[in-house]
């Protein structure tokens, strides 16, 4: 059997004011010959199938349940797996279309499965507070996975980053102790935007990237899936994505004078970021004027003036989260009312899970208790 792994497909996403849906759309066809020209029998994707956890509408829903239709009817007659990642919400009721016979499984506790020779560990993207009481994750999946059997080629499929390879991420990371300990010969995480593998471990770990660079911090990311074969090599298949490109100047006076010729070499899909050491002008005016004169590609300014860089996109005037913030603060209210009524604003309109937003707001009501 082969396997087929992707993840952080991130479909209905819009950054910097731009709809990624064409983007996202290529990138589910290349994912499709991949698994077509491999025959597989299996499809992992480990997490964060759309953007955003709100409904994200029927154009970007459709052509998602498609992909998954036509990967269901290959001849193969695959199974797919899905990770439940932190932007994935099991009641937008559209899966349940494919689990009929079975084949189309929503993966949101941990768990483990036998698929022909391979023993495969499963972990959805867990928040601290979805561990049981006082344990540990390694604790946790120990007690999870006591039962798995012994032999077989032990593959570990988790939507979460490894512990200690993305430097001050206050989230729940997966052990490599319990990789060794389990035996686990190949492991391959979602959730982190990078793709490739992780040097220097003692176990072989494997970040799948999202198909399309989605911010500028992604700017030399490469793009791929991964096919696990028979033999449980890992191969690593390129994807082809829209590139990001930087252009940094002194100030306005240099950017004026060499950004489009600076543009002209760049390729006609990218996206384009500008960033000057200092300006007097602020970097909503620069963006405006950049994209009038130059080219509508550039989407972000960045001034890098201060100890903060001020940054202006074409999505400013949509960001609805600056302002629900600058709203609470206008309001007649201590100051812990209204951190619980930004954090509760800004956790829903950025598509956060409500069953979460309790835990969230936990120490805020402990403060004003305190008080």
């Amino acid at each position: 059997m082969r396997i087929l792994v992707c993840a952080d497909l991130h479909a209905g996403a819009r950054t910097w004011g731009v709809d990624r849906k064409e983007e996202i759309l290529f990138a589910l066809s290349q994912i499709y010959d991949v698994a077509m020209d491999f025959d597989i029998g299996a499809l992992f994707v480990l997490g964060d199938v759309f953007h955003s956890f709100r409904y994200p509408g029927e154009d970007i829903v459709t052509p998602v349940a498609e992909f998954f239709s036509k990967i269901l009817n290959l001849n193969s007659k695959p199974f797919v797996y899905m990770l439940k990642g932190n932007h994935d919400w099991s009641g937008i009721k559209v899966w349940e279309l494919f689990q009929d016979d079975g084949r189309f499984i929503f993966v949101d506790e941990v768990t483990f499965l036998r698929l022909d020779d391979f023993m495969v560990f499963l972990v959805p993207y867990l928040r601290k507070h979805n561990l049981p009481k006082g344990k540990e994750l390694k604790e946790f999946l120990e007690s999870q996975w006591d039962s798995a059997p012994e032999g077989g080629v032990r593959l570990c499929f988790a939507h979460m980053a490894l512990d200690e390879t993305v430097p001050g991420l206050s989230e729940v990371t997966l052990p490599e102790d319990i990789l060794k300990d389990l035996k686990v010969d190949k492991t391959i995480c979602g959730h982190i935007h990078r793709h490739g593998r992780i040097m220097d471990r003692d176990v072989p770990v494997y970040y799948v990237g999202s198909p399309l660079r989605l911010d500028f911090t992604e700017e030399d990311n490469h793009l791929g899936v991964y096919v696990i074969d028979e033999k449980a090599n890992v191969l690593d298949i390129p994807l082809e994505g829209r590139p990001l490109v930087t252009l940094q100047y002194e100030d306005e006076a240099e950017a004026s004078a060499r950004l489009k010729e600076s543009v002209e070499s760049v390729s006609q899909d990218a996206y384009i970021r500008v960033i000057l050491d200092r300006s007097s002008l602020p970097a909503s005016q620069l963006l405006e004027k950049f994209r009038f004169l130059v080219d509508e590609r550039i989407v972000v300014v960045s001034i890098n003036e201060g100890f903060t860089p001020i940054t202006s996109s074409t999505q400013d005037p949509f960001d609805v989260v600056a302002l629900w913030k600058r709203y609470i603060e206008c309001q007649e209210e201590d100051d812990v009312t209204k951190q619980i009524l930004k954090t509760v604003g800004e956790s829903l309109l950025l598509g956060k899970d409500p069953s979460t937003i309790w835990q969230e707001l936990k120490f805020y009501f402990e403060m004003g208790e305190q008080e």
